[in-house]
């Protein structure tokens, strides 16, 4: 799809168009949920215990270990025909889904979702599972469809406003609005959430704000804001050791260096991006930057070789675990 070539104007449109893929950044939502603190029967404390596991490997990047554990959420939850927990196990199965490009996967899990929500009637269950629908909607370039779901998701959210999920969905909506190129629009929602983030605590949301603020100063033509926005993402991931997080930043931060051809210090960034990537097992993305590490050597004379990231090119066989995730 991408061509490297000779002529300069086509090795900036190849870059106009790299940088563009990096920039549509889902916000996408897994909940371990809460109970209360009085002693829980046996088999719903196993399933509090797995659903945390799940969440925390969902966090760390580790989508197919996260899978496991909800799975057996769900088989748990089943066993005691338990509405509230297999509502969530379906939600999780279906963010996981998503974030692996699973597409068909994850719409049926969110439906089924929305389908047992119907007996059990979670404001905030309802809310989760029409977020993921509206990044699915997204990713298959249905964007209205996404934009009137996760303004739906927002409405319902507002009945419980304490879940860090309100957040999220605005996180979500201001990206759209960036995209659209409704820009102050876009970082007036993106505030929103940042400080609906901090008020909960919940630390990959608060990065995701402070990354989507950068690409809209990016995108506004204002890298110093850019850069203070993306380097304050890039600090609260490495406090919570989100892999996935972290890489996502040096991406963001090595295409910004990129836009301001400062090509060595876009080198640096991008270089721990990619094995980031390469350790999580997402080779998408791994042969995506390394296109642009070509331009960049290109360009900017970089002298490291790029002979090292080969080997990261080839997809890892279906029993290959990464060793971030063991």
């Amino acid at each position: 799809m991408f061509f490297h070539t000779s002529h300069r104007v086509d090795r900036k449109k190849t870059i106009a168009v790299l940088l563009a893929l990096g920039a549509l950044l889902l916000t996408l939502v897994v909940a371990c949920g809460g109970g209360p603190k009085n002693k829980l029967p046996p088999r719903l404390t196993e399933v509090k215990r797995l659903a945390a596991e799940g969440s925390y490997w969902f966090e760390q990047g580790c989508f197919k270990r996260a899978e496991r554990y909800f799975y057996q959420v769900l088989e748990a939850s089943r066993l005691v025909d338990n509405l509230e927990e297999m509502v969530r196990a379906y939600n999780n199965l279906g963010a996981v889904a998503l974030v692996q490009d699973h597409y068909v996967e994850a719409g049926e899990h969110l439906q089924k979702a929305l389908e047992f929500n119907s007996l059990l009637q979670s404001a905030s269950e309802e809310a989760f599972s029409l977020g993921n629908l509206g990044s699915l909607a997204f990713k298959a370039g249905r964007y209205q469809e996404a934009e009137k779901l996760w303004e739906k998701a927002l409405v319902v959210a507002k009945k419980n406003p304490q879940k860090s999920g309100f957040a999220m969905h605005l996180n979500n909506l201001g990206m759209l609005r960036r995209k659209q190129g409704r820009l102050e629009e876009a970082e007036s929602l993106l505030r929103r959430a940042l400080a609906r983030a901090e008020n909960s605590g919940y630390r990959s949301t608060m990065a995701n704000s402070h990354m989507q603020l950068g690409l809209v100063a990016e995108a506004q033509g204002d890298f110093a804001r850019a850069e203070k926005q993306l380097s304050r993402a890039l600090e609260i991931d490495r406090a919570a050791e989100n892999a996935f997080g972290i890489a996502q930043d040096l991406e963001q931060i090595g295409r910004l260096r990129q836009q301001q051809q400062l090509w060595e210090k876009a080198f640096f960034n991008l270089d721990r991006a990619i094995r980031l990537y390469g350790s999580l097992g997402k080779m998408e993305k791994v042969s995506q930057l390394y296109k642009l590490l070509e331009i960049n050597k290109a360009q900017g004379e970089v002298p490291e070789s790029l002979e090292p990231y080969e080997g990261l090119l080839v997809p890892p066989d279906e029993f290959w675990v990464s060793p971030l995730c063991r």
